[in-house]
């Protein structure tokens, strides 16, 4: 009677665990960007950060993947698309969705950051203070930006008052700002459309950064690159609600762990890593002639694009606390860096 009491109870404990939060079910969740399979991002990035959540979940959490857009291809549809569950996870530009991240914008500013590394764990920073708003809808894994993009053009160009007249590719509202400035006029447009209005002539130049102009070879129609930092495009990896919600306690702790700064400094290090090797393999080849602007250009610049900082401010809601608590965030890092 003893062996089938313990028989019996040991089958309930199967049926009914004791701790239903840490039960040894498989998820799979869908995963999907609309960048290539073969892009910077995807292969070393969000990939690997897949491959680490398999191995640190001992494989209870599993993933299918769909890159190139294979659940959506519009870039400006990616947050919509988790939002309504078509994809669990998936990659978006906080640019490219217009009023959902109105303080992730502060990364956009010129002249704001040196590196990605910087700039992306800076995004991270201000995330973790509250005060980046936007993401309440789904779940942020984590968050990096590219490198802050340089001046591109078709023409050859010593300083940033040659563009005047110009129009010039701009990624988002700030950049468009920082191109009126300069008595430009600012274009709207996917890197891949860039390439093209390049090659037709109807745009006369581009901010991207390097890594991007690698892969888009926006090279081939350009000249001359100004290689100061502009605007910092960002990217976030994040979840639809209710697949996040599914998940018990110790594998969304998985999630957690992975993600994060972890994936800030991974995001930055990439980007910084391959910039070197870019900026030294194009001009090399004679794709680009790199114009480095003399510090007394660059402190003109700097304070040249204040006014759009405080348009900025003055527009977003806690767009100062914001920016306020960016300055003091990059003061740490660049301290911190001065000690190593």
């Amino acid at each position: 009677m003893i062996r089938i009491f313990i028989a019996s109870a040991l089958s309930l404990m199967v049926l009914f665990p004791s701790n239903p939060s840490f039960s040894e079910d498989v998820y799979t969740l869908r995963a999907s960007a609309y960048l290539s399979p073969l892009s910077h991002t995807v292969t070393r990035i969000f990939a690997p950060w897949i491959e680490d959540v398999e191995r640190e979940s001992g494989g209870r959490i599993r993933f299918e993947t769909y890159w190139g857009g294979g659940l959506g291809r519009n870039p400006y549809k990616q947050f919509d698309l988790v939002k309504a569950g078509i994809s669990d996870v998936t990659l978006v530009q906080p640019s490219y969705t217009p009023g959902q991240f109105p303080q992730t914008q502060v990364l956009e500013l010129p002249f704001l950051t040196r590196t990605a590394s910087e700039a992306s764990i800076l995004g991270w920073r201000l995330y973790e203070r509250g005060l980046l708003t936007g993401y309440d809808d789904v779940k942020l894994i984590g968050m990096w930006t590219a490198e802050p993009g340089n001046l591109y053009t078709r023409t050859p160009i010593t300083s940033y008052d040659d563009i005047k007249g110009m129009k010039i590719r701009a990624a988002g509202r700030l950049e468009g700002d920082f191109v009126k400035r300069l008595n430009a006029v600012p274009e709207s447009m996917h890197p891949a459309d860039a390439v093209e209005a390049l090659r037709r002539g109807t745009i006369d130049g581009t901010i991207q950064g390097w890594v991007s102009v690698n892969t888009f070879q926006t090279y081939r129609h350009t000249s001359h690159v100004i290689t100061s930092p502009l605007s910092a495009v960002s990217f976030a990896i994040i979840m639809n609600k209710e697949a996040w919600d599914r998940l018990p306690p110790d594998l969304q702790g998985v999630l957690n762990k992975t993600g994060g700064l972890n994936i800030a400094v991974r995001g930055g290090q990439s980007y910084d890593t391959r910039v070197i090797e870019i900026a030294k393999q194009l001009p090399e080849e004679g794709h680009l002639d790199p114009v480095a602007p003399d510090p007394e250009e660059f402190a003109r610049m700097r304070e040249f694009v204040q006014p759009v900082a405080e348009g900025w401010m003055t527009r977003t809601e806690g767009g100062r606390e914001t920016f306020t608590a960016a300055q003091e965030i990059l003061a740490d890092l660049r301290r911190r860096e001065r000690q190593m």
